[in-house]
């Protein structure tokens, strides 16, 4: 089987895992939700902060 197939498949078994651990545990929600928006804020704050120090760099 190709590599790029057999990967999708890959991904998509940890994704189907996922959801199904979201819909069965509470707790499981809980932690993914605290992973998405904890994760995504200090991507966004570490992302302008680049953004700042590189914009102010002139030459």
């Amino acid at each position: 089987m190709d590599k790029r197939i057999s990967t999708l498949i890959f991904i998509y078994v940890l994704y189907l895992i996922t959801a199904v651990f979201m819909v069965l545990s509470t707790h499981g929600q809980k932690t993914m939700t605290m992973f998405l928006f904890g994760g995504g804020g200090i991507l966004l704050l570490i992302t302008f902060y680049l953004v700042w120090i590189l914009s102010g760099r002139k030459g």
